[in-house]
């Protein structure tokens, strides 16, 4: 399964370092020609939009999208504002976007599904297909109300799309996650084909580091009295010969790199990429990777069987 890097500008140079990787660039932010990297994903900005309450036009998004060359576009699609909603008006409004904007392009525009109600899932997965889509996205594996609802808000989304994974004859990719050695395992488990993150960025600006195996650890200057691992003298072996190992081009300079955002960042992608799917998940959300190899073993019927009696449990509106 591929990651794809979220990049917020040129400043880290990930493509010269990581020669196939693929990168991720916001059509609002980014103000450069598109990166050299082996693919280039353009994302509409939708859901930054949504966020801050401003309406983002389909003719603005499409004159965007026709300044930048790159390979595969995201559809502008609107996010649900509830977990897994039955509202066919939304999902005939992202239809619609998608139908419309890959023509104002003509470039490989690429479908969202969000976790709507199943039947609305597996509708959209037949439309897009029809339509002509080469790879679809899935939008909100990591609901926003998650850490207010618990397991079972977590898990129903992870259940929408095991049910477009086993739906779908087409490749499946999977939009804007955070941790990624837990999401890999999950997601690999799941059939999913790629996913990108920014976690490689978010967790070096906040001082972190990703050791292989072991997990973040802190090595920013600030004093720290709870709540973060410190890097520790075995940590850093860890890392040092888990870098050498990969032929990490700087491991000259691993002290150096340590202290800056810009090298923990480099750090991060490169141990990322390179230990991606090597890692199982130790910490507190390894049920959530054995719930996904359960849901992987099941059939389609089943599935939406078990995202039906999820839903009811938590009084879900799809109940």
């Amino acid at each position: 399964m591929q990651i794809v890097f979220g990049v917020a500008d040129r400043n880290i140079e990930l493509w010269r370092v990581i020669g196939d990787a693929e990168v991720m660039i916001n059509s609002i932010k980014w103000r450069w020609n598109p990166p050299p990297a082996r693919r280039v994903w353009v994302d509409s900005g939708g859901y930054q939009a949504m966020v801050r309450g401003v309406r983002l036009e389909l003719r603005e998004v499409a004159a965007r999208y026709r300044r930048l060359e790159a390979h595969l576009y995201m559809s502008l699609d609107q996010p649900p504002r509830r977990l897994c909603p039955r509202d066919p008006s939304l999902l005939k409004l992202n239809l619609s976007n998608y139908d419309e904007l890959r023509v104002l392009v003509d470039r490989e525009v690429v479908p969202v599904v969000h976790c709507y109600d199943p039947e609305l899932m597996l509708e959209a997965v037949d439309s897009y297909r029809s339509l002509g889509a080469k790879v679809i996205a899935y939008g909100g594996a990591v609901p926003p109300s998650m850490g207010r609802m618990g397991r079972g808000s977590r898990l129903l989304p992870i259940i929408g799309l095991a049910i477009v994974v086993k739906a779908s004859p087409l490749p499946v990719h999977v939009l804007g996650l955070g941790g990624a050695n837990t999401m890999y395992a999950v997601l690999s488990r799941l059939g999913a084909s790629s996913f990108d993150s920014s976690a490689w960025r978010i967790k070096a600006a906040y001082g972190k580091v990703i050791v292989p195996g072991l997990g973040e650890r802190y090595v920013g200057g600030r004093r720290v009295r709870f709540g973060r691992t410190l890097l520790s003298r075995e940590d850093y072996e860890v890392l040092r010969r888990g870098l050498e190992k990969t032929g990490f081009p700087y491991l000259n300079r691993l002290d150096e790199l340590l202290k800056s955002f810009k090298g923990r960042a480099l750090i991060n992608a490169w141990v990322l990429y390179k230990f991606r799917g090597t890692v199982v998940p130790r910490n507190g959300m390894r049920w959530l990777v054995e719930e996904a190899s359960r849901l992987a073993s099941m059939g389609l019927g089943e599935l939406v069987e078990e995202f039906y009696r999820r839903a009811r449990a938590l009084g879900s509106v799809a109940a």
